[in-house]
C-alpha cells in the first residue's frame, strides 16, 4: 500500500496550488487525484470558458453599435462553434501540459475518483488503497437544482451544458437564477442571438450586490432585449421533447427552447465516508472547519469550493496559501474581511465588503458616496455611461465598509477600494490622491472625496 506525506483529493485550482506550493518545497512524498481534468470546474466548466464566450459576445456587441461611433459595419454574424474552439484552444494553452508540471516536482498524480473511507485511509476507483499522514479534501462544487417538480426529468443545462451542449445558438433561452454565473450567460446568449429570459425568485438580480448597484445596471441589460423577471416562482417545468414550458406561480408561463439552471452550488462529498474519516458536516451539507480550514479530523482540510463559502477561485487560492501554512506549521487564521467579487456582464458589477443594507443591519451609521458615470467625461467618450461607483463608511469612525462598482472595467477599478480597505486607508488619502484624466478612475476619487465630506 502506498503511504504519502499529504494526499490532496481534487485537482482543481485550489488543490493543485496546495500540491505546488508543498511540493517545490521538496522532502515531502505528496500525492493527488483528480476524476475528472485537471484544473477543475473553473478552468474547463467555470471561470476561463465563460470569460472567452464573454469576450466573443462583447466584440460582437461592440461590431453591432459600431455605427453610433461612426464605424459601419455591414453585418455581424457569431460562429458559435469558432467559438467554442477558441474555447478549448485557451483552455489548452492553460492546461495542456495535463500532469507533467505536477510530476517535475515529484508529485504523484493519480487520474481517478478518490474516496476517503477512514482517518488516514483513501480507495481509488479500481480498489487500491492509500494511506495518508495528512489529507487536502479539495473536492470543489456542482451546480444545485432546484426542486421544481419536472425541471429534473428533462434536458437542462447548468454551466457545463451551456458551454459544450449546443452545437447552435437557441432561439430562445430561460435562465433560473441570477447571480454571476446566470448573468453571465443570460448576456451570452442574447449577444448570440437568443431570446433570453432570466427568473429569480428573490427581489432583484444579482440578490448578492447592492441594491443600487443592481438598478444601475437593470437599464443596460433591458436595453439589449434581456427580459428579467425577479420575484417570481417557477412552479413546473415541462419538457415535451422539443421545447419547455416553464409555468409560474400566479399563472403566467413561457415556451422556450432552453433552460439553463444557475441556482447555486453545491460543496461535492457524495462518494466519501466522512463518518468513517471523523468529518461532520453542518446542517447546509458544508463541512465544519477551524480557522485555519482544518475539519473536525484534525489532520484533513478542507479548501476552495468545498467550504461552501466564498466560492471564488482567488478565494481558493488563499485557502491553499493558509492550508499550506499549516501543514508546515505556521498556522495562520483565515480573513475574509476583503474579498473582491466580480460579475464579468457588460457593464461589469464588482464589489467588496458590505452592501448598504448589510451595513445597517450590522449597527454601523452609514455615510455614502456615490458617483454615477453618466457625469464622468471619460464615460461619455467612451460611449458607455451606464453604472456608479458607491462607497459606504461608518459614519462615525470613517472606516471603509464596502465599494460598489458597476461600469467599464469595473473589476480592476474595484481594487483601488481592495487596497484602502485592507490597509485601513482614510478615505481623504485616496481623495487627495491625483488621478489621470480622463479616466474612469476619477469617479472613484469622487466617491471617496463625498465620503470624506460627508
Amino acid at each position: 500500500m502506498d503511504r504519502y506525506d499529504v494526499f490532496v483529493i481534487g485537482g482543481g485550482g485550489t488543490g493543485s496550488e496546495v500540491a505546488f506550493q508543498l511540493g517545490g518545497r521538496g522532502g515531502i512524498k505528496l500525492g493527488i487525484a483528480e476524476r475528472d481534468k485537471l484544473g477543475g470546474e473553473c478552468n474547463h466548466y467555470g471561470c476561463v470558458p465563460t470569460k472567452v464566450m464573454l469576450r466573443s459576445a462583447k466584440i460582437a456587441a461592440q461590431a453591432r453599435d459600431a455605427e453610433r461611433f461612426g464605424v459601419r459595419v455591414p453585418s455581424v454574424e457569431v460562429d458559435f462553434l469558432a467559438v467554442r474552439r477558441r474555447v478549448r484552444d485557451v483552455i489548452d494553452s492553460q492546461s495542456g501540459e495535463g500532469a507533467a508540471p505536477f510530476e517535475r516536482l515529484g508529485i504523484t498524480v493519480l487520474m481517478d475518483e478518490a474516496r476517503l473511507i477512514g482517518p488516514h485511509r483513501v480507495e481509488m476507483a479500481d480498489g487500491t488503497q492509500i494511506e495518508a499522514d495528512r489529507i487536502v479534501l479539495t473536492t470543489g462544487s456542482e451546480a444545485a437544482v432546484p426542486p421544481i417538480p419536472g425541471l429534473a426529468d428533462g434536458p437542462h443545462w447548468t454551466n457545463k451544458e451551456a458551454i459544450w451542449k449546443p452545437d447552435r445558438v437557441p432561439s430562445s433561452l430561460a435562465v433560473i437564477g441570477t447571480g454571476a454565473i446566470g448573468m453571465e450567460f443570460s448576456q451570452i446568449y442574447a449577444r448570440f442571438g437568443s431570446q433570453v429570459t432570466a427568473l429569480e425568485i428573490l427581489p432583484q438580480i444579482l440578490p448578492l450586490e447592492d441594491e443600487e448597484a443592481v438598478v444601475s445596471l437593470v437599464p443596460a441589460f433591458e436595453e439589449e432585449g434581456i427580459r428579467l423577471m425577479p420575484g417570481v416562482t417557477v412552479e413546473r417545468a415541462e419538457h415535451d421533447g422539443g421545447a419547455w414550458r416553464i409555468s409560474l406561480a400566479g399563472g403566467g408561463h413561457l415556451e422556450v427552447e432552453e433552460v439553463l439552471v444557475a441556482a447555486g452550488r453545491r460543496p461535492v462529498f457524495d462518494v466519501h465516508d466522512l463518518d468513517a474519516a471523523g468529518v461532520k458536516l453542518d446542517t447546509r451539507g458544508r463541512p465544519v472547519l477551524t480557522e485555519t480550514l482544518r475539519t473536525t479530523a484534525d489532520h484533513i482540510w478542507a479548501a476552495g469550493d468545498a467550504t461552501g463559502e466564498l466560492l471564488f477561485t482567488h478565494v481558493g487560492s488563499y485557502e491553499a496559501e493558509l492550508v499550506v501554512q499549516d501543514i508546515l506549521g505556521s498556522p495562520r487564521a483565515r480573513d475574509y474581511r476583503v474579498v473582491p467579487r466580480v460579475t464579468f456582464t457588460d457593464p461589469e458589477v464588482a464589489s467588496v465588503g458590505l452592501t448598504e443594507a448589510q451595513a445597517r443591519d450590522a449597527g454601523h451609521d452609514v455615510r455614502t458616496g456615490i458617483v454615477r458615470f453618466e457625469d464622468s467625461d471619460r464615460a461619455h467618450i467612451d460611449g458607455r455611461t451606464h453604472g456608479l461607483v458607491k462607497l459606504l463608511a461608518d459614519a462615525r469612525t470613517g472606516e471603509l465598509l464596502g465599494g460598489h462598482i458597476v461600469g467599464e472595467e469595473a473589476g480592476a477599478m474595484i481594487h483601488e477600494v481592495v487596497a484602502a480597505m485592507a490597509g485601513r486607508v482614510a478615505p481623504v488619502v485616496v481623495g487627495q490622491a491625483i488621478h489621470a484624466y480622463p479616466t474612469l478612475s476619477e469617479a472613484v476619487r469622487g466617491a471617496f472625496l463625498q465620503i470624506q465630506e460627508g
